[in-house]
């Protein structure tokens, strides 16, 4: 298409959509979040298992912080209102293909706000394994060409992931995100795979 995207396939209902990823396995898929029926956060859930390297992006009427926390922490790749333009939509699908977080500024920074000052680490719970990985290499002090060979990725890709970790956090720099988990996380901060 003259926008750069070539469409595969059309769904009406979430499991269409879910048998349509499964098939065709393409870079992206738009996912209503709202159907007749219910949400269709079941159906993300089945795509980014089956179909992992298949970027969900959500796409809502509405989009309050609590369902963009909750898509990123079932595994999409983005969150976008219908209310944007077109041009606003292809930019952050070819954002996602990317493999950054596809999701206005502003709705992000809400999305991941602590829900009280006492709780900083709470954004913890919507980091990706890639992002764990990359924030243990941070708090380890690598580079990111080293965090790109331990990762086994591009540093392109590398730098996108400790770039997405940081937003997430809420710090703007590695040194930041190296000294949060210093003052507040134990053993028990990490997933079992990562503890020593």
């Amino acid at each position: 298409m003259a926008r750069g995207h070539d469409v595969v396939a059309l769904a009406v209902t979430p499991e269409e959509a879910v048998c349509a990823v499964t098939e065709h396995a393409p870079d992206v898929c738009l996912l209503d979040l709202h159907f007749p029926e219910g949400t269709s956060l079941t159906a993300l859930e089945a795509m980014t298992r089956r179909q992992p390297d298949t970027k969900v992006v959500v796409f809502s009427a509405t989009a309050d912080p609590q369902s963009v926390a909750g898509t990123l922490s079932l595994g999409a790749a983005g969150f976008l209102r219908k209310s944007m333009s077109v041009d606003e939509i292809c930019v952050m699908i070819s954002r996602a293909v990317e493999g950054q977080v596809a999701v206005e500024a502003s709705l992000l920074k809400q999305a991941f706000l602590p829900p009280s000052p006492s709780d900083p680490m709470w954004a913890l719970r919507f980091l990706t394994d890639r992002e764990w990985d990359a924030l243990q290499c941070i708090t380890q002090g690598l580079t990111t060409q080293q965090i790109a060979r331990r990762l086994g990725v591009q540093a392109s890709t590398a730098r996108t992931h400790v770039q997405n970790l940081l937003t997430k956090l809420g710090v703007h720099s590695r040194l930041e995100a190296a000294a949060l988990v210093a003052d507040l996380g134990g053993p028990s901060l990490w997933p079992a795979r990562l503890r020593s």
